[in-house]
């Protein structure tokens, strides 16, 4: 009797692979009385089932109210199908699906449940270092392909026992088809008691250990001497270390942690976050004004902290190279680096390396600094009728590649920059990689303008037609992605290096943005900078081009927006560095010096001006510790200029977009740019701007830094070929 029931087939696109939603939709079912079936396609999930259309559209509500809290549905889709009866509901083996997009879950902390099952000595998986469910544990970093099932991931290494089978067949059981799920008969298992990890560690030592998306290097903030080996074995002098801590009480202890940053600390993705900290003992704690600090992801590394905690926890690599994730590859570090005395192993398979991601709680709400593991590669969705795909490679510096299928753009993970050999040979491998995950066959290919690029050079070679897009205008276009802005965009884009369109080096910028459209507006005067890789290391010879600059009044370049040095050179009139003479000269003859617009540089110079830093021992130095001077005005003389500098520079702003809003009529202001990591700066150019009028927007989801460049790449590619196609 068919009378009132109809057939009708469900397709779910979103994060709804990997987070244990086909149990959910066969429980939901259950529950309810429904009959049908359900399985993976490609990247989606499918269901049918038979009924009244009243109690279908129920089901579809519980659906989306009650799904797995790693799930996220972005689109649903019904349609009748010729009647079917159903005896049951079933889940059905998965099918490798057609060519629509694909979303697959960026891996998940250890849940509630699965940490309190590890610390109960009467649960069979008490202290099993992988314990997971399936609402947690790897995702992204074990699989090989979709759809995402347990023989398309590393996890086929590992057939499970009877206990492991009966759970995973079990209606019932929160673990039913839980892709991940081991114990300690069938799962991976630690190369080392994690006790005598721990006895090393508290020993002074350093130690290496396989976490999810590679190998880190962990050792005793506590312990100067740990600390010393650990720079010794990275090459890393002064930039200051990650910490992980025991529990979000712990944090509290050395940190000052607000409702938001608690949320972000203990969310699935498990960030490394930028907190400012207390008055501590430890000397590699107290090296900046903010510490990075995150909580454990996976049972092991809970296990570990439950004996010797805080620790500091790195990956393990040399700077600027990619995080080891191959037992073999860390078999050959060791070999080589005699300081680290231990390795907590396993033998399940990392597929894709991948680090911690970096956040920051910013105007009250999260901002990405590095985007990687917990977050990559869920896709960010841009508005557009362009139903194209396009691969947009991103910058040299802090590099992130972007996939776009219609209006899901997949954002690779971070690679760091592109000098190395290795890290490129690992980029091309990594979107490779992506392309058949994700079944994406690009049809263009978009990179940066500067000519001299690695990213540049792959994209000119891989005989696709190329778009090539300016630095800042990317900056901005990012922020227009993520806030699906429309109509005239103010462009505030501030940062170290960028090529400009007419050769200079651009970095102060003022951009008119509209659509894939852009209008260089203004920007902050040029100056002659000393050029070279030196002069971005070296904080002092921005100083000394700054300094020349303003004696000469900027008397070679009228145009521009000149900065009110005055306090600052009157203050550092006596300040002077031992090759400043011949520097000048330099200058002077125009040897090898560049235009340089470069708001970074000024803050560079700005910091050496004042005696605070005038060398960037790591990327941003210099700049870092201005903000952490100016966070602290009554400190000293030089604190208070350094904050009347940054208030100069954001009333700058305010006044810039107002002259723009004069002629314009935009309101709107995309704030972007590495520069804008910047607190203080970022705080007060918001409220400056709220309080006139203006309605400001700012990268949330990716970074301002040049992580973000490929979103604000795919955003003005399918911008182009919207209109293109529009116009046929």
């Amino acid at each position: 009797m068919t009378t009132n029931r109809s057939t009708q087939r469900i397709k779910l696109w979103g994060i709804v692979q990997g987070v244990g939603f086909r149990p959910f939709v066969a429980k939901t079912a259950h529950r309810m009385g429904m009959k049908g079936e359900v399985l993976n396609i490609g990247g989606l999930v499918e269901i049918a089932v038979t009924d009244t259309s009243q109690r279908i559209d129920a089901f579809v509500e519980a659906i989306e109210t009650e799904k797995p809290a790693p799930a996220e549905i972005v689109h649903i889709k019904r349609t009748l199908e010729p009647f079917r009866e159903f005896d049951h509901f079933t889940i059905l083996d998965s099918d490798a699906g057609d060519d629509e997009a694909a979303m697959i879950p960026a891996d998940l902390s250890i849940c509630p449940h699965c940490l309190a099952e590890m610390r109960d000595p009467e649960n069979p998986r008490y202290n099993h270092p992988f314990i997971s469910c399936m609402i947690c544990g790897p995702r992204y970093t074990i699989i090989d392909r979709i759809p995402y099932d347990r023989d398309n991931t590393t996890m086929i290494d590992f057939p499970m026992c009877d206990f492991c089978e009966k759970e995973y067949t079990d209606l019932h059981d929160r673990r039913y088809h839980a892709q991940t799920i081991s114990c300690h008969s069938c799962g991976p298992v630690l190369s080392m008691p994690v006790k005598e990890g721990a006895r090393l560690i508290a020993a002074g030592e350093v130690i290496a250990f396989k976490s999810m998306g590679g190998y880190n290097l962990i050792c005793d903030p506590r312990s100067d001497d740990a600390v010393f080996k650990l720079r010794q074995i990275k090459k890393r002098e002064q930039k200051p270390f990650a910490v992980m801590f025991r529990d979000i009480e712990q944090i509290k202890e050395y940190c000052y942690v607000s409702p938001i940053e608690e949320k972000l600390l203990t969310s699935s993705a498990r960030p490394i976050l930028l907190l400012e900290h207390k008055p501590s003992q430890s000397k590699e704690i107290n090296k900046s004004r903010f510490i990075g600090s995150f909580l454990p992801s996976m049972g092991a590394q809970h296990l570990l902290l439950d004996e010797i905690s805080p620790l500091i926890v790195t990956s393990a690599n040399r700077s600027e190279m990619p995080i080891i994730k191959d037992n073999e590859e860390m078999a050959a570090m060791m070999e080589k680096e005699p300081l680290i005395k231990g390795v907590i192993d396993n033998e399940r398979r990392i597929q894709v390396r991948v680090d911690d991601s970096v956040v920051r709680a910013i105007d009250g709400q999260p901002q990405m600094i590095r985007r990687s593991k917990g977050y990559a590669p869920v896709p960010l969705y841009i508005k557009t009728s362009f139903g194209g795909e396009v691969l947009a490679v991103g910058g040299q510096l802090k590099n992130s590649f972007a996939l776009s299928k219609g209006p899901f753009a997949y954002m690779s993970q971070y690679f760091g920059d592109m000098d190395s050999v290795e890290n490129q040979r690992i980029y091309e491998e990594n979107v490779e990689r992506m392309k058949a995950l994700f079944r994406i066959k690009p049809e263009l290919v978009v990179c940066d303008q500067h000519p001299l690029y690695y990213t540049t050079a792959y994209a000119e070679n891989l005989g696709l037609p190329v778009l090539r897009v300016q630095h800042h205008h990317a900056h901005v276009a990012s922020v227009m992605a993520e806030h699906d802005l429309s109509g005239k965009v103010i462009g505030v884009s501030f940062d170290g290096t960028g090529y400009g369109t007419d050769g200079a080096v651009w970095g102060g910028e003022f951009l008119l943005c509209e659509n894939d459209r852009f209008e260089r507006f203004d920007h902050l005067r040029y100056v002659k900078m000393l050029g070279g890789d030196s002069s971005m290391k070296e904080g002092w010879k921005s100083a000394v081009s700054y300094r020349y600059a303003w004696e000469k009044g900027y008397e070679e370049e009228s145009e521009g927006i000149a900065i009110d040095l005055s306090p600052i050179m009157e203050f550092a009139e006596k300040r002077t560095w031992p090759g400043e003479a011949l520097a000048r000269k330099g200058i002077e003859a125009g040897i090898n010096t560049i235009k340089s617009s470069s708001m970074g540089r000024l803050f560079d110079g700005v910091s050496a001006l004042l005696g605070i830093k005038d060398r960037n021992d790591y990327e941003g130095q210099c700049a870092i510790l201005l903000e952490d001077a100016a966070a602290d005005p009554g400190a000293s003389a030089a604190n208070a200029l350094a904050l009347d500098f940054h208030k100069k520079i954001a009333r700058m702003i305010l006044d810039t977009c107002c002259r723009i809003r004069e002629e314009t009529g935009a309101r709107q202001v995309a704030l972007t740019g590495g520069v804008f990591q910047n607190k203080i700066l970022m705080e007060e150019s918001l409220k400056l701007l709220r309080q006139s009028g203006f309605l400001p927007y700012y990268n949330v989801s990716v970074s301002p830094n040049d992580g973000g460049i490929a979103l604000g790449q795919t955003y003005i590619a399918l911008k182009k070929k919207e209109a293109e196609y529009g116009n046929r």
